[in-house]
């Protein structure tokens, strides 16, 4: 056999042994790449690149989980809907102005993120702006931040872009004993 002809075969075996482990799935929120039977979120992946390469998060504030201004968003969010939202722990928060991002776990409910926003000193739920569930198998911050976006189209876009979605069920270093 020459050469050429060889890495010709090559290539096409190659080829099609790669493709033979992926499959395209098509679904309500776009598409997944199976990979032999494992969905993997690209789109996901390369909106949370693009996202992490273009946003600026110079107007949004990181804060701590104990932090004094979290007290009157925790009672709004408690008060929610009880009795199962009295049981709110907020896990991560972003504030940007009158608005504030909190990402929250419930003893009974799913854990939520949630826009809240300040009226004259007091922090309110934005009725449309609660996301609450699994994002499996999607990333969780492109999926959780296009939901709330087209939810609340007047959230600022700096605040949703600088929400990075914290881990379930563990608090952040700065959260301190529940």
């Amino acid at each position: 056999m020459k050469p050429r002809m060889a890495i010709a075969l090559l290539l096409a075996t190659a080829i099609g042994v790669t493709l033979s482990h992926l499959q395209v799935q098509a679904t309500d929120h776009g598409f997944l790449l199976d990979v032999d039977g494992r969905p993997v979120d690209v789109q996901g992946w390369w909106s949370d690149t693009l996202n992490g390469l273009q946003r600026d998060c110079a107007r949004v504030q990181r804060l701590p989980t104990q932090d004094a201004q979290l007290a009157p968003a925790l009672h709004a969010l408690q008060a929610e809907s009880p009795p199962a939202s009295r049981t709110a722990r907020i896990t991560a928060a972003w504030v940007a102005g009158p608005w504030l991002l909190v990402q929250a776990e419930f003893d009974e409910l799913l854990p939520a993120v949630v826009l809240l926003q300040s009226h004259d000193g007091t922090w309110t739920v934005v009725p449309q702006g609660v996301w609450s569930g699994q994002t499996h198998p999607w990333r969780a911050g492109p999926l959780i931040r296009s939901y709330l976006q087209g939810r609340v189209p007047n959230a600022p876009a700096t605040l949703l872009s600088c929400f990075e979605p914290q881990a379930i069920g563990h608090a952040p270093a700065d959260a301190g004993p529940h």
